[in-house]
């Protein structure tokens, strides 16, 4: 799910100078610490993931300002990736979580989120 979703992100032009260019990931390394960051989350597995999610986040914003639609731009993907080939609590799950993260991000970033 997640390799069709970074797939997404990097295809979308709002996203991908985002994800590139400001914070130059390298989705080769990037990949397994969502992997592991969305199995903590999901599956309750604690070895794996051991960044804080939020501060780096919000060094990327000190860097370049994150917007609303940048976040809610993120979570239209997610949602969509998720429903294309997922159903059942599991993928709610998901789905919820995701929301409450980009909330909480938009928080942090004082950028008031649609919903």
């Amino acid at each position: 799910m997640l390799d069709a979703f970074y797939r997404k992100v990097l295809a979308d032009d709002r996203l991908r100078p985002l994800f590139l260019d400001v914070a130059e990931i390298d989705l080769r390394t990037h990949l397994p610490c969502i992997r592991a960051y969305w199995c903590k989350l999901l599956l309750g597995e604690r070895d794996g993931y051991r960044r804080n999610m939020v501060a780096r986040h919000l060094a990327l914003h000190a860097r370049h300002p994150l917007q609303i639609d940048d976040f809610e731009r993120w979570l239209k993907l997610f949602r969509e990736t998720v429903n294309e080939d997922f159903a059942g609590p599991s993928a709610d799950r998901a789905k919820t979580l995701a929301t409450r993260i980009a909330g909480n991000l938009v928080q942090l970033t004082r950028s008031p989120i649609n919903t």
